[in-house]
């Protein structure tokens, strides 16, 4: 079988996102393979479309 070097394998898949949270307007962290964002202070999570909508 042929090796490979899989540069996600380490990665941390959550990315700090732009945004606040909308229950208590701690900074959220973006984890875009489920589409959903998390706040560091409350762990709320949310639906990223909610974020966007939200924001805008």
């Amino acid at each position: 079988m042929t090796e490979f070097e899989n540069p996600y394998a380490e990665a941390d898949p959550f990315v700090r996102a732009h945004f606040d949270c909308l229950d208590c307007g701690g900074k959220l962290w973006e984890y875009a393979i489920q589409g959903q964002m998390v706040c560091e202070d409350c762990l709320e999570v949310f639906p990223s479309a909610d974020v966007f909508e939200a924001q805008v």
